[in-house]
């Protein structure tokens, strides 16, 4: 296969990690090429680590709604990214 996939290991594997080994892969190549990839778990641990903060912020108030529900957006995405 082009991303390099072993094909005696196939039946073992479900399409769930399928497709992450060729992201992985795609993702590899984008690195090597010297573009800036990041890394989508990455920014979701830090999205994460922030989530406590962000809720006392907005319940006290010192959060607009629009920026809350900017944050609230931003993490959702990157937990669909993820399950992807």
């Amino acid at each position: 296969m082009s991303r390099g996939f072993p094909l005696s290991e196939i039946d073992n594997w479900n399409t769930g990690d399928l497709i992450d080994w060729a992201k992985a892969h795609d993702r590899n190549i984008m690195i090597a090429r010297g573009e800036d990839v990041p890394d989508p778990y990455e920014q979701y641990q830090r999205l994460k680590a922030m989530e406590p903060e962000i809720e006392r912020m907005y319940a006290a108030g010192q959060i607009k709604e629009y920026k809350y529900k900017s944050y609230r957006q931003t993490l959702e995405n990157c937990e669909k990214q993820l399950r992807e």
